[in-house]
Parts: C-alpha cells; structure tokens; sequence
C-alpha cells in the first residue's frame, strides 16, 4: 500500500500511514496521530494546506472537490486531496502541514 508521511511546518515527521482507500489525506492522517486542523472540509480556508515534499505525482489535489482557492504547485488542501487510484503500490508521498 501507498505510505504517506505528515510532517510538521519544521519538517519533523510527526506521523506515517499506509494510504486507506478513498478518503482525503486529512482524515487519514487525524486517524493516525496527525491532528491536521480542518474547519470547512471542502478547500476554501487553507487551515488544512501543506507543501508536498515527495510524491506530488501520486497525488489528486481535488480527490473529493474542488479547491476554492488557488493553491502554489507542491501545495495541497489535505481536506480535498487524496492519493490516485492508479498509484504503484509502493510508492512514498511526503507532506509538510503548515499548522501542526
């Protein structure tokens, strides 16, 4: 399975997970001890943003809707983005939350 990494604004890992199914990065990574604040849940506030450091191309930035904002290129909205469905099995996605 897809291993994602949460890292803090320093780049501290914070926490790391195998990808599980279809739900957006946030709710993967608050189930596994990365508290990544969410307030709208649909990529309009940017309390959820993060820099991917590894993995951009594994990634569908709008998996669950669309951004409500523009986004620079490595950036995500973690309520929104989540890993595509054609991603080798043993890939690797690093992302830095900007407010843990």
């Amino acid at each position: 399975m897809v291993q994602i990494q949460i890292n803090d604004a320093n780049g501290n890992q914070v926490s790391t997970f195998k990808n599980q199914g279809n739900d957006p990065i946030a709710i993967q990574a608050n189930d596994n001890g990365a508290p990544i604040p969410m307030c709208c849940g649909m990529g309009a506030c940017r309390s959820c943003v993060a820099i991917v450091e590894a993995g951009l191309e594994h990634l569908d930035k709008e998996a669950d809707g669309p951004a409500q904002m523009p986004l620079d290129e490595n950036e995500v909205l973690t309520c929104i983005c989540g890993v595509k469905k054609d991603t080798p099995q043993d890939a690797e996605i690093s992302i830095n939350c900007q407010n843990l």
